[in-house]
């Protein structure tokens, strides 16, 4: 993550019921990141938080398509 400039957190709450249309979700969510070369472990966490803005409006405009999203621009605190 970026020491400078600013950090982007997505949080995302997308429903549980149909199933296929969550997996669906989390299906494109990996393309995105891996598209992006972003490495991490699978997980079910619903916040994100980035360093590279397009990355987080993408995710974001994702997230809104299947349930809500919200995206907020963060500061280090030090």
């Amino acid at each position: 993550m970026s020491e400078k400039g600013p950090i982007w957190v997505v949080d995302y709450d997308i429903p549980v019921e149909p199933k296929a249309k969550r997996m669906a979700f989390y299906r494109g969510l990996w393309a995105i990141l891996k598209k992006h070369e972003i490495v991490t472990s699978k997980s079910t966490q619903s916040v994100w938080i980035i360093d590279d803005e397009e990355i987080a409006r993408e995710i974001h405009g994702h997230a809104n398509s299947y349930g809500v999203s919200h995206i907020y621009n963060a500061a280090p605190a030090d």
